[in-house]
């Protein structure tokens, strides 16, 4: 009878080897455990995460994941606008090659610790704008040495911006739009020389001075530092931003004269400086040299003197001058500019006839 028993015996366990099942977690390599776990701390209502398969060999074809075509590891990450929510996930930072993170337009929320995100070191790219994040920046940002793009506006960050923040490497772009920012713009922001853009409009910062410190930033090329509680004058520094195309001042409290050094700004295509207190004349000249000038905004200050002939020799697009205190009349050459659109002159003291040319060349709307 044993060799029956011996062979019964078996039988069972050959069952149980096909009634068992695997574990979920065989197929998939270590960075799918890691981006499991990242799917587990989410909220996820619209279920975008639903074919991240644990079953799958690689991750490589998940929603919002590409791989490197080489070694199939994972590069980058973006579920921009996918409704989820949750803390900023750490693991992430345990994906070796990961050098693209967009969490743009979600709900993620609590704070980001410099634990956190001191170990993303492969990280190029970080967009976590429009979401509902707390709390101090990381200083340890700037330990991330191949960062070149951080966008964190519209969330509800405080305190200072970190002294650290001038020591990124590789930096282009800062974007902190749309937080709650206090005390000053640091001039150490002056050392990043990469940056390409530096947007730090709508936040809560005390008043201060643009630092003059940003005319070393000549890689420049967009400055945005609207509704940020400037005071004092603009500094003649900026004048040294070559690269610069779009310039934003606008909606603080900027005193004294407009300097003549705006003028070198050689690449410009829009000036906003409305809605300060500005005053003294337009410079005389030197807007000969800003051949790119498409758009001057320059109302709602106290600027006086006669509106410059240079500046209106310039192909503009559109120019407002409105709310000063300008005299004289309006030169003659605005009206050979072929891309005017909008011409904004109201509340000033100008005298004379409007040249008869106006308006011949494209059809627009004097106020």
């Amino acid at each position: 009878m044993e060799p029956f028993h011996h062979h019964r015996h078996t039988i069972f366990l050959v069952l149980l080897v096909f009634l068992v099942p695997p574990p979920l977690t065989l197929c998939i390599n270590q960075e799918g455990l890691y981006l499991q776990r990242v799917k587990l701390s989410f909220d996820d209502p619209d279920n975008v995460l639903s074919n991240w398969n644990p079953g799958d060999e690689l991750p490589c074809k998940w929603y919002g994941v590409t791989c490197d075509s080489a070694t199939s590891s994972v590069k980058s990450l973006d579920l921009s606008s996918s409704n989820i929510s949750g803390p900023f996930p750490s693991i992430l930072c345990r994906l070796k090659n990961l050098t693209f993170v967009s969490l743009y337009d979600n709900f993620i929320n609590s704070t980001l610790s410099d634990e956190d995100i001191s170990m993303c070191q492969s990280l190029e790219h970080l967009d976590l704008a429009q979401n509902y994040l707390t709390g101090a920046l990381p200083g340890t940002l700037a330990d991330l040495p191949n960062l070149k793009n951080l966008d964190l506006a519209g969330n509800n960050f405080s305190g200072e911006i970190p002294l650290s923040f001038g020591k990124f490497q590789k930096l282009e772009v800062l974007s902190l739009v749309e937080n709650l920012l206090g005390g000053m713009i640091p001039s150490i922001l002056g050392n990043i020389s990469t940056l390409k853009q530096l947007n730090l409009s709508y936040n809560t910062f005390s008043p201060g001075q643009i630092p003059p410190e940003l005319g070393n930033l000549t890689n420049l090329e967009v400055l945005w530092l609207t509704e940020t509680n400037l005071v004092g004058e603009i500094p003649e520094s900026l004048g040294r931003l070559r690269r610069l195309t779009d310039l934003d001042l606008a909606l603080n409290a900027l005193t004294g004269r407009i300097p003549s050094s705006l003028t070198d700004l050689t690449s410009v295509v829009q000036i906003e400086l409305y809605n300060n207190s500005l005053t003294g004349e337009l410079p005389s000249a030197g807007w000969s040299n800003m051949t790119a000038l498409r758009l001057l905004d320059a109302s709602m200050n106290d600027l006086s003197g006669q509106i410059p002939t240079e500046l209106c020799k310039l192909p503009l697009g559109s120019l407002n001058l409105y709310e000063n205190r300008f005299q004289g009349e309006l030169p003659e050459n605005i009206a050979n500019s072929p891309n005017l659109y909008e011409l904004r002159l109201f509340q000033n003291q100008l005298t004379g006839k409007l040249p008869p040319n106006l308006g011949k060349k494209l059809a627009f709307t004097v106020d």
